[in-house]
């Protein structure tokens, strides 16, 4: 996969002899069902018609920029990880434009001509709600109208789960209300955050207690007891999230785990949220009190 970072205004290299492409645009955050659709579509129609499949994605999230009084966004999916995602859903060309007070000025027909026509894109595939240009004024609806001609447009239609529209948006609503076990439905799968281990501690014979740092732009479930599926090198072992302990620099997790004898490399840790167990975490001044216990303490 090609990365291609852009910044306002865009240098002549970056536009010059591009190959033509099949667009999908979005910001993409969680890379969820409806995301997906909106994937599989551009994947589709750029093998028919023999073109590079790209995406066009931004960072940071608008909020960022245009409320820069309101706290920094958390993401299901930091700007590495969702690259990685898009690899892996088989993506030839990425362009990532950086979401600056100068490009949110530009006017619908301004970012068309310059972002989209200018990069040899000749079919756009969207959801029904995406808006483009200076306060959002351009959509989907006006995208074709502003290419004159220069590309072909194809809408997803909303994608719905229990007759709610499944979005970015509402999966950060079931994080802040403990919900991991929904969230499935949504996002195609558990989710996950990844993490490096701080410290841990074998538990018994077969269990360890760890603590994780996750990077601060994650965005976490409320405070509580969860179940986990921890990730290790290709194993997985069961686990239980004890505490949470959020600073500026991210946040660290006292996870425990389940059969696992501590011979595994835990630089890198994939968490996954199965479920809420109870709101109250348990009180841990230090791991000992459990040092004794070869079992899950729930």
């Amino acid at each position: 996969m090609e990365t291609i970072h852009l910044r306002y205004p865009i240098e002549k290299s970056s536009v010059c002899k591009r190959e033509s492409c099949v667009l999908a645009l979005g910001f993409f955050d969680g890379i969820h069902v409806g995301h997906r659709a909106i994937l599989e579509k551009a994947k589709q129609i750029a093998k028919q018609k023999r073109l590079k499949f790209g995406v066009m994605t931004f960072f940071p999230h608008p909020k960022d920029i245009l409320f820069p009084e309101k706290k920094p966004m958390k993401y299901l999916t930091p700007l590495k990880v969702k690259e990685e995602g898009f690899k892996e859903l088989g993506v030839e060309k990425l362009f990532i434009v950086e979401f600056t007070p100068e490009f949110s000025a530009l006017s619908p027909k301004e970012f068309v001509d310059q972002y989209i026509c200018s990069f040899q894109c000749k079919h756009v595939v969207a959801g029904f709600d995406y808006c483009y240009g200076a306060k959002g004024k351009g959509n989907i609806a006006t995208m074709a109208e502003h290419g004159e001609g220069e590309f072909e447009v194809t809408v997803i239609s909303k994608v719905k789960h229990h007759y709610e529209k499944i979005s970015s948006t509402a999966i950060r609503g079931l994080l802040a209300h403990g919900r991991v076990r929904d969230i499935p439905s949504y996002l195609g799968r558990p989710y996950q955050v990844q993490g490096t281990s701080i410290y841990y501690s074998h538990v018994g014979q077969n269990n360890i207690f760890m603590e994780i740092h996750v990077d601060r732009e994650y965005r976490l479930p409320k405070p509580g007891l969860y179940k986990l599926k921890v990730e290790v090198n290709g194993s997985s072992y069961e686990g239980v999230c004890h505490q949470m302990f959020i600073n500026k620099n991210g946040a660290s997790l006292l996870i425990q785990m389940k059969k696992c004898d501590g011979r595994e490399d835990f630089n890198s840790v994939i968490i996954s949220w199965l479920d809420f167990i109870k709101g109250e975490p348990n009180k841990l001044n230090d791991m000992n009190e459990y040092i004794q216990r070869d079992e899950l303490v729930i």
